[in-house]
């Protein structure tokens, strides 16, 4: 244990990054992360909190990041809840949402690094009540002003009154998401699904969940292992659910579910291959209009990348696609701003208006996200077949990432790729329509959106650019187009400047 800690030189490098704190185990030692947490609660004091909740998920790292935050906040004088098994990061915020109900000043830590390789590791961070916050997101800056404490000169003082007390919430969890999906014991019986759990920590939850909801489950991967032998936890890259969609076909299971490594994402499919988020959120929204009882369209959003063709099916559901840019602290808390119903993103982020004990919050439960839609196919036997036919009429690359030397490269191998596009007549755009910084590069031709959805032109593409902010001279690309011919030659011209031209390493 590092003792008597300087304060960090304001020049330093942090762990903070835009959407959370993350970092490799090996860049900041025990001294830099409690501060981290010094500085965090810091600011959780400023905002009058005087409760905390901590939990960490399945990662190498996190038992010891989990300990730094537990001592620092009874240190500091806080009223302490950890869970000190590995759950997932719904869990989490769950756990805050509980506790809130009767300490409504809470402040919660959860200890994870996603879907990134196993070296990492992080901090998702949450204030009164359950609201994510990011660099400029958040009451007073969210993670802005933390890292401006993170570099002041003294730490917090130490205050009397901390004290430490154990949560375990795992069957009023899942009691609780069955009741939020609408979803009955056994209701769900004559389903098989084969669930995928990459070896991260949601995957005993989730099969907790679909157990009591009568669903037969072929398990995979479901037993958290930091080591994630099989390379990282992230269900959306390409080929990593290859297996369970084999399994899918072996067994005649009706629906494949993987989740990432903390448990925030999710991929559906079946023995066919893995739908897009943009085409599985369709049952879903439409069982999140049933019981909104709105009497207009309901803003709900979604990020550049979700197919403009699923668009269109939003709007024909009565929903009003909203773009907004990619990250789970920034989208939830332009969920509450604008009043909207529920949100999703291509990298497989759901996210709904969830209630408990009077308390309203806008956030992940991917329990209740997979129960509607296991739900709706539950209902509707054919419904698979539908998304598979909607998702079949456009070519989608998928997400594919490049890292290069250094960001600069990265930067300079962007600005090719767009003006390669912009000369192929492509709009490019990095804001919503009501100026926000979309914090990457959209492009599209023969696409207009409306309040209502998407109209297409023939040949129409859309597509993403995004530096990653978690990883270092990452460039992330993802592009859908209405025909694959036009799509597999854009995503050539992008793989070509990207990686020859350029020197890109693909990466997961």
């Amino acid at each position: 244990m590092t003792a008597a800690r300087p304060a960090p030189h304001p020049a330093a490098a942090d762990p903070i990054k835009v959407y959370d704190a993350r970092w490799e185990v090996h860049e900041f030692d025990d001294a830099q992360v409690r501060r981290l947490f010094e500085a965090a609660l810091a600011y959780g004091r400023e905002l009058g909190v005087d409760t905390v909740t901590v939990t960490r998920d399945g990662r190498l790292g996190a038992p010891r990041v989990l300990e730094l935050a537990i001592d620092t906040a009874v240190r500091l004088g806080f009223r302490t809840y950890a869970c000190f098994e590995p759950v997932s990061t719904p869990h989490g915020y769950y756990a805050s949402l509980h506790v809130s109900a009767e300490h409504p000043r809470t402040m919660g830590l959860v200890v994870t690094a996603s879907h990134n390789p196993r070296q990492y590791i992080g901090v998702k961070f949450t204030v009164p009540v359950v609201q994510a916050i990011g660099l400029d997101c958040g009451p007073l800056g969210g993670l802005t002003r933390v890292r401006a404490l993170y570099h002041a000169p003294e730490p917090p003082p130490a205050r009397p009154g901390g004290t430490l007390h154990r949560l375990d919430l795992g069957r009023e969890y899942v009691a609780y998401s069955l009741e939020q999906a609408g979803v009955g014991p056994g209701t769900l019986a004559g389903l098989r699904v084969v669930l995928d759990g990459l070896h991260g920590a949601a995957g005993p939850e989730v099969l907790a969940a679909l157990t009591v909801a009568g669903v037969a489950v072929e398990p995979l991967r479901l037993v958290p292992d930091g080591h994630f032998p099989t390379g990282s936890p992230n269900p959306t890259s390409h080929g990593k659910l290859d297996a369970a969609v084999r399994r899918a076909a072996e067994c005649g299971a009706h629906a494949v579910i993987g989740l990432d490594g903390d448990g925030d994402r999710i991929v559906f499919g079946d023995r066919r291959g893995v739908l897009t988020a943009g085409f599985a959120f369709v049952p879903i929204l439409r069982a999140c209009l049933a019981v909104a009882q709105a009497d207009r369209p309901p803003p709900v959003l979604y990020d550049p990348k979700v197919s403009p063709l699923a668009l269109a099916e939003w709007g024909r559901l009565g929903a009003a696609p909203l773009l907004f840019r990619n990250g789970h602290s920034q989208i939830k808390d332009y969920m509450t701003r604008r009043g909207a119903l529920a949100a999703a993103e291509e990298s497989g982020h759901y996210y709904h208006r969830l209630t408990r004990a009077g308390l309203t919050i806008s956030g992940e439960n991917s329990i209740v996200t997979i129960l509607l839609f296991l739900a709706a196919l539950r209902r509707d036997p054919g419904l698979l077949d539908e998304l598979w036919h909607r998702q079949g009429q456009a070519f989608t690359t998928g997400e594919f990432n490049y890292q290069f030397d250094d960001d600069a490269t990265r930067d300079r191998a962007c600005a090719a790729l767009l003006e390669c596009l912009a000369g192929d007549g492509a709009a490019i755009t990095t804001t919503t329509p009501d100026g926000i910084d979309l914090q990457g590069t959209c492009v599209s031709r023969g696409v207009t959106l409306a309040p209502a959805g998407a109209q297409l032109a023939p040949g129409w593409y859309s597509g993403y650019l995004r530096p990653a902010t978690n990883e270092k001279s990452v460039l992330r690309a993802y592009f859908s187009a209405g025909d694959e011919a036009g799509g597999r030659r854009i995503e050539r011209q992008a793989r070509a400047l990207l990686g020859a031209t350029f020197g890109g390493r693909v990466i997961e």
